[in-house]
């Protein structure tokens, strides 16, 4: 799996060279667009003028009358009207933003599958630290029998996002995750439909509970068992801060 970037050959000039001379081209036509645009309409309106001064001072039953008149009327003011609303050049289209910034504000972006040349999404990594608790818990969520755990979820859906941000980045590798998207980077559609997942985030535990829409991670320890009858593992809530909450639960 590769970003699909564009590498700018060796032989060719830098990228700031040629950039430089687009831009340079772009202003030198524009300003020659420009300067004749002004004069087009300069003439364009001079012609207009004059016509118009010699039509109130024609006799109104002469100037009605006249073919002439009427076909100069077309031919010196509809151009005019044409300038006059279209004066600027078309502006260039502006390029793709960068997967930095696509990652930042939609939390993922697209790559290409170098065996299939399909472009799949890949959600962002969480960027809060994760506490020594939040690991520990990830890490009996990973276990096999009762104390495991798979998460179901979606590589568009903020919830998802929230849940991965709340164990943090050290935390969330230990995390059983499954992409439900089609279009998600290694998803198990199949598998969620078979599942029955019909919102993300969706919890299922190994101690045969189960919870739909993003989780604390002190209900986490609870639903899990991590928080067993005997007190042998502890959990501060208060110590789980700096992700702020996102409103409502779950992604349809």
């Amino acid at each position: 799996i590769q970003p699909t970037t564009i590498k700018p050959s060796t032989s060719s000039p830098s990228c700031l060279a040629q950039l430089q001379d687009l831009s340079s081209n772009h202003f030198a036509i524009t300003m020659v667009y420009s300067l004749s645009k002004s004069l087009a309409l300069v003439l364009c309106t001079i012609s207009s003028v004059s016509f118009h001064v010699a039509v109130a001072w024609t006799p109104a039953a002469e100037v009605a009358s006249s073919r002439n008149a009427f076909i100069r009327r077309i031919l010196i003011d509809t151009p005019c009207a044409i300038l006059l609303t279209n004066i600027t050049p078309t502006q260039p289209a502006q390029a793709a933003p960068p997967f930095a910034i696509m990652e930042e504000e939609m939390g993922y972006f697209p790559v290409t599958d170098e065996r299939t040349g399909d472009t799949v999404m890949v959600p962002a990594k969480a960027k809060h630290q994760s506490t020594d608790q939040a690991i520990a818990l990830a890490k009996y969520l990973q276990s096999s029998g009762k104390g495991g755990a798979t998460m179901y979820g979606a590589f568009w859906c903020p919830h998802c996002s929230r849940q991965k941000e709340l164990f943090g980045k050290e935390a969330w590798k230990y995390i059983n995750y499954v992409e439900c998207s089609p279009k998600g980077y290694k998803t198990q559609f199949a598998t969620c439909m078979e599942k029955g997942v019909d919102g993300y985030p969706s919890w299922s535990f190994g101690n045969g509970k189960s919870q739909g829409g993003e989780m604390e991670l002190m209900d986490i320890a609870k639903v899990s068992g991590f928080l067993d009858k005997r007190g042998q593992r502890s959990f501060d809530a208060s110590l789980e801060t700096g992700v702020p909450p996102l409103g409502g639960g779950a992604c349809q």
